[in-house]
């Protein structure tokens, strides 16, 4: 394999598509940091990269996992993973993953450097968290946590590790945000799971989707989206001209067939197998769409500012969309 096909599997291994888990709730962190007048270039930059890296670590460590257990297979629903498909060793995916945790473990010292050692404990915690995923004497995600788990580390800890950076307190509504935050990507790891369900029962992969049965996944994952819309609303009793906006944000997209009619039984219902992949897709799309908009919300909390947003992300999904047809 030459170099530019072994590059090209390095970024395939990463899993780009995924990064909007993590970013989600560190572009909420930078808008509470610039709200509060706390925002420095220097540390948002080093809050991305390390949770980039701990994203990275996390696929990294998933796919390795998954991989020794042998669920990741041919008769696997999903996209193709690097190590199932013989394109790098797990000599390779070690060594990645060892330069990954380097990168980590320096940018988390420039962290240690301007916030204190508590940095260096929080980020070697996250690592071993990652590591325990799906390896490990007691791998989480093999026993029914994966969703518990992403809540809480996509959620509070990831927002209030970086507001920790910024120097900033939290309060009751930022710990609302980051809970909404983490239900909302744990959105996506139930559509991943509910779609490969059958495989991992087959190979003792016992996740909750596993635990509760297809039928009631589904049923949670609508749940989930309710609790996440309640709260939104809880919290624009708060700061309703902030938070609400990012309810509408979330809620309807009438035109682009995001909001309520996404989350219909019609379409939760009728999808299966490799069909949810596009639900997957959906999902991770609108759990980033939620945290820009709760971003642009705390930081600009103009009903123009917001609206105009809402518009040119369904105008965009419409262009998009027709050109597509268009062409094919």
């Amino acid at each position: 394999m030459d170099k530019s096909s072994k590059r090209e599997t390095y970024i395939q291994t990463i899993r780009i598509k995924t990064l909007p888990a993590v970013l989600g709730p560190i572009i909420i962190a930078i808008a509470i940091a610039i709200n509060v007048n706390r925002f420095e270039l220097l540390t948002s930059v080093l809050v991305l990269l390390i949770g980039i890296c701990l994203q990275i670590l996390v696929n990294l460590f998933n796919d390795l996992g998954d991989y020794e257990k042998g669920v990741d297979n041919k008769k696997r629903l999903g996209p193709e993973r690097s190590l199932q498909s013989g394109k790098i060793s797990k000599n390779e995916m070690r060594k990645l993953i060892a330069f990954v945790i380097l990168i980590t473990l320096i940018l988390g010292f420039i962290a240690f450097l301007n916030s204190g050692i508590t940095v260096i404990f929080l980020g070697i915690s996250l690592i071993l968290i990652a590591y325990l995923y799906t390896s490990g004497p007691f791998p989480y995600g093999y026993k029914g946590l994966g969703e518990i788990m992403v809540i809480l580390i996509f959620g509070p800890v990831t927002i209030l590790g970086a507001l920790f950076l910024f120097d900033i307190e939290y309060n009751l509504i930022i710990l609302l945000i980051s809970i909404i935050c983490g239900l909302s990507t744990s959105t996506i790891i139930l559509t991943n799971n509910i779609r490969d369900l059958e495989n991992d029962y087959t190979h003792n992969k016992i996740t909750l989707a596993v635990k509760l049965g297809e039928k009631k996944s589904r049923i949670l994952y609508i749940l989930t989206i309710s609790l996440i819309s309640l709260l939104l609303l809880i919290a624009s009793m708060e700061n309703f001209n902030n938070i609400i906006l990012s309810f509408f944000v979330w809620f309807t997209f009438p035109i682009s067939d995001f909001g309520i009619k996404r989350f219909s039984f019609k379409i939760n219902f009728s999808r299966f197998g490799r069909d949810l992949n596009h639900t997957l897709y959906r999902t991770a799309l609108s759990h980033l769409l939620l945290c820009i908009s709760l971003a642009i919300s705390i930081t600009y909390p103009s009903v123009i500012i917001a609206s105009l947003f809402l518009v040119i992300v369904n105008l965009s999904y419409i262009t998009i969309n027709k050109f597509r047809q268009w062409k094919n």
